[in-house]
């Protein structure tokens, strides 16, 4: 197999304009690697491996392990010139210089532990509660390894991935899958991962749009359709914020119009304070790995 050409970084510190976010390295730019080896085939694993695999550069081969059969057999079967499937998660490791590890929280241990790893080899983890020491220990002896957050449209090539550290074979290969924040700082990591766990809510809310549509004689189609395009085009006015912009966004809705009582009606209902609420919970089982139900949103708002 073919090994990643490894580029140089240039240590030094900035900050954003506002002073919120801190790098601790500069990034040129690695190349993608040639071969790339996925353990796990769940729903995030595959999705980066189709995002991959969709480019119209440079495409790398990919080896990817049985766990997940069906969704190995779907990738083989999408793109049968790119992937193959190994017999085993050891085969994986021992064909490839960059290993995507990609199983459940609740299988990180065991499956990494029983996994022999070599030097020099570049590891990514893509699971949420795994923190970045114990993500060494289990990959050692390699070195390079990083931590990302990535959601389903990598698939199409439009996801917002969180990564830490800003290693460059990552940075690499999410910046080919749409765009990539990358930080060196553990506690800021955590903090800024919790904002994934709004997909959900998100979908639920574009869910209960497109109901009460349906239920006021709006064909389903047509709904569906219309919540999913608004949604898009009010997010589009956001996807590149900064400090100010979504502050001055809500700002600008119409005072009196229907924008605004839609807002000030949920913050009246606490709906806001709500979700902050929520973000602790999301927060407190990150760094723990338990939930803790008496931070719940609902127990929170008990007299």
């Amino acid at each position: 197999s073919s090994f990643l050409h490894r580029s140089s970084t240039t240590p030094f510190l900035f900050r954003d304009l506002c002073g919120e976010i801190q790098l601790a390295s500069k990034i040129i730019m690695a190349a993608l690697p040639d071969t790339i080896g996925l353990v796990g085939v769940g729903t995030i694993g595959s999705a980066m491996i189709r995002g991959l695999c969709r480019g119209e550069g440079k495409r790398p081969n990919v080896i990817i392990s049985p766990r997940g059969q069906a969704k190995a057999a779907a990738l083989a079967a999408e793109f049968p010139d790119l992937v193959k499937i190994a017999g085993s998660n050891q085969e994986v490791v021992d064909a490839v210089p960059c290993v995507i590890i990609a199983v459940l929280p609740k299988q990180a241990e065991e499956v990494m532990s029983e996994l022999k790893f070599k030097e020099g080899q570049q590891v990514l983890s893509v699971i949420a509660t795994l923190r970045i020491d114990r993500l060494r220990e289990l990959a050692s002896p390699a070195t390079e390894v990083a931590i990302g957050v990535p959601l389903p449209a990598v698939a199409h090539r439009k996801g917002a991935t969180l990564l830490m550290p800003a290693v460059p074979f990552a940075k690499t290969i999410y910046d080919e899958l749409g765009t990539c924040v990358a930080v060196d700082d553990e506690t800021m990591f955590k903090r800024m991962q919790c904002m994934t766990a709004l997909m959900g809510d998100f979908y639920k809310r574009q869910l209960t749009a497109q109901q009460w549509l349906e239920e006021h004689s709006i064909p389903a189609e047509k709904a569906s359709a219309w919540i999913g395009s608004i949604f898009a085009t009010m997010a589009a006015d956001s996807a590149e914020a900064g400090p100010e912009t979504l502050k001055h966004l809500v700002e600008e809705q119409t005072p009196g119009g229907v924008n605004e009582l839609v807002w000030r009606g949920q913050e009246e209902d606490k709906n806001y304070e709500s979700m902050r609420y929520a973000l602790d919970q999301v927060h407190v089982r990150l760094m723990t790995g338990q939930t803790d139900a008496s931070l719940a949103p609902a127990a929170q708002r008990k007299p």
